[in-house]
């Protein structure tokens, strides 16, 4: 029983680092591991009873399990159900933030983006595993699309995804890791915590070369405007225009170095894919623009996993009905953000929203389990009325 008690108390205490550490493992360990902390956050949800029934987030999902059954989209019913399991995951780790926790959750996610950051040179899938992703996929209806484990890039260049089986979904990853350090490296310049300030200041450096090696170029949007929301959120005048002095050499740097970077002098001939998908999707919205067919309406339509953007998608997946119950659902959440978050916490939340709208307009990177996950991660902000 003793061993038993010190046990169950080393799990409780490591169970905030064990929910972000295992998004950045390799999938053949990510699912089964997801599996296992599922059943015990599914426990805790039972046991507490902490979560709120008075969210627009459960019309929202009652209204995309109906759209996607009556649609026989399969894929999308599965998604609307693994809200649910966001929904028990985000409430694990919200019983636990606190404000000192908070500050310890951006730690475990930037230790854990430069242990993942050695599988962009490390690949290895076990067979057995891709045999069963395969059948999966069949399950799921979607063999048409493209695969989610990309095969090396050729034509003189290769984009690394480290575990996350797609660039661009490792590129947002990235993106959530380099706003975490910089809005840690505010917080430790303002409290003179050096030590923490050169971990920050070196995970930042290896996680924007990982972002150099995925090729994803609209995440740099994304980013910029992500690091400049930042330290608009905190007021910090010289910062900003010293970032933005940088942000110029780099894009001097890229336009006069088109050899290192040959995906960013293609955006000219790439563009005409993402018009054409564009296209596709809007002409499905006009033909049902009021309900959608649920998620992944894309995937169930054409050739492709998504709209690779995310308002088109919105109204694609959802319609204009349940793009409605989405906007209630973000602004209820902004609210309790707004009434809700210490001063410290919230620029890193605000940075990565804006970030996400923009690269959205591009690209959906929150269609993936880790991506979401840590998206919501996030914004599990304390509540300065507890604390």
């Amino acid at each position: 029983m003793t061993i038993g008690k010190r046990l169950n108390q080393q799990f409780q205490e490591n169970l905030l680092f064990l929910l972000i550490f295992v998004l950045f493992l390799p999938n053949y360990v990510m699912y089964p591991s997801l599996i296992a902390l599922g059943a015990y956050v599914a426990y805790e949800w039972v046991k507490f009873k902490d979560i709120s029934f008075k969210s627009f987030i459960w019309p929202l999902i009652a209204y995309l399990i109906v759209v996607a059954y009556v649609n026989n989209n399969v894929l999308g019913l599965l998604a609307a159900i693994f809200m649910l399991y966001i929904i028990a995951y985000v409430g694990a780790v919200k019983r636990r933030i606190t404000p000192r926790n908070y500050m310890k959750m951006q730690y475990y996610i930037v230790w854990s983006s430069l242990f993942n950051f050695f599988f962009i040179f490390i690949k290895y899938r076990p067979q057995w595993f891709s045999d069963l992703a395969t059948k999966v996929m069949t399950w799921f209806n979607v063999g048409h699309m493209p695969a989610w484990q990309l095969p090396p890039y050729g034509d003189g260049y290769y984009r690394a995804y480290s575990t996350f089986d797609n660039p661009n979904f490792y590129a947002f990853i990235l993106l959530i890791v380099l706003l975490v350090c910089f809005n840690q490296i505010q917080f430790q310049l303002t409290f003179k915590n050096y030590k923490l300030l050169l971990f920050y200041a070196g995970a930042f450096l290896i996680n924007t070369y990982a972002l150099f090696l995925t090729g994803t170029r609209s995440i740099l949007l994304g980013l910029a405007v992500g690091l400049v929301g930042v330290i608009l959120v905190q007021r910090k005048w010289t910062q900003l225009k010293i970032l933005v002095f940088i942000g110029c050499i780099v894009g001097i740097f890229i336009m006069n170095n088109p050899s290192i970077f040959p995906r960013f002098m293609e955006v000219a001939d790439h563009s005409s894919i993402r018009f054409h998908i564009w296209d596709n999707a809007m002409d499905a919205i006009i033909k049902e623009p009021w309900w959608g067919h649920g998620l992944f309406s894309y995937a169930l339509l054409f050739d492709n996993t998504h709209a690779h953007n995310i308002f088109i998608e919105s109204l694609l997946s959802l319609g204009i009905v349940g793009t409605g119950i989405l906007t209630l659902f973000i602004i209820e959440r902004a609210v309790d953000v707004y009434n809700n978050a210490y001063y410290l916490d919230y620029p890193l939340a605000i940075s990565l929203l804006v970030a996400f709208l923009v690269y959205g307009v591009f690209d959906i990177p929150i269609y993936y389990i880790q991506t979401i996950l840590l998206f919501a991660v996030v914004f599990c902000i304390p509540n300065r009325n507890k604390f």
